[in-house]
């Protein structure tokens, strides 16, 4: 072999090198960008997972206050705001006038809002519930104004008032009466119209808490 082979080799060896050394920089620096990468997202969902937007909502259901800490999130805001909307165009959350309303009208806007709410409860994701500790303080707010809030009322009164109602409207002896002079015929009626205005005042205070959750960036 001369030299000019030997050199030619000598050259070639240098030119593969380079090109692995070059190779082997280029892997290290997007490994250290990908290890980067990595590191910044650890840190943003750290961050995310324990900075939140605290919103606290109190609740009296005929007895002592019940206070939720609910994260104010997008998936909560929007909740949210349907079942406010539900609630300012039903007559749920609309004081009793014993003059017009009519008791069976008002169950079934409390059926509505009642089919509305499980209904929008149930979007609420599984990652959501599992990442965030606070999320499921709307879901047993809005629970709790289903169970402590509605059902006692409707369990109590709803089934006797409507066959009652039934059999009253059909009633000839009933023939030219407004469904309001009717339903004042009920035998508990009085009780029944002060237990239904205690109800509703639960649900406008409902609407007006949700309403400060919407609107109002209260942070504790």
């Amino acid at each position: 072999m001369n030299s000019t082979t030997q050199i030619m080799n000598v050259a070639l060896i240098d030119d593969t090198l380079t090109i692995y050394f070059h190779v082997f920089i280029i892997l290290l620096l997007i490994g250290i960008l990908i290890l980067l990468i990595a590191i910044f997202y650890l840190i943003r969902r750290y961050y995310d997972r324990t900075k939140y937007d605290l919103v606290e909502l109190n609740l009296n259901f005929r007895g002592p206050s019940l206070k939720y800490k609910i994260d104010r999130n997008y998936e909560n805001l929007e909740i949210a705001h349907k079942i406010y909307i539900e609630l300012t165009t039903r007559m749920a959350a609309i004081p009793i006038d014993e003059k017009y309303d009519v008791i069976v009208e008002v169950y079934n806007s409390w059926y509505e809002l009642f089919k509305t709410t499980r209904l929008e409860i149930k979007k609420i994701s599984g990652k959501t519930l599992k990442e965030d500790p606070h999320s499921d303080e709307l879901v047993k707010m809005t629970m709790d104004i289903l169970n402590l809030g509605l059902r006692p009322h409707l369990t109590k009164y709803q089934a006797n008032f409507r066959k009652w109602y039934d059999d009253a409207i059909k009633d000839t002896a009933n023939k030219g009466k407004s469904p309001q002079q009717i339903q004042q015929e009920f035998p508990q009626y009085r009780e029944l119209i002060e237990d239904l205005g205690e109800v509703t005042n639960v649900l406008i205070e409902y609407k007006n808490q949700l309403g400060i959750f919407i609107i109002n960036k209260k942070t504790k």
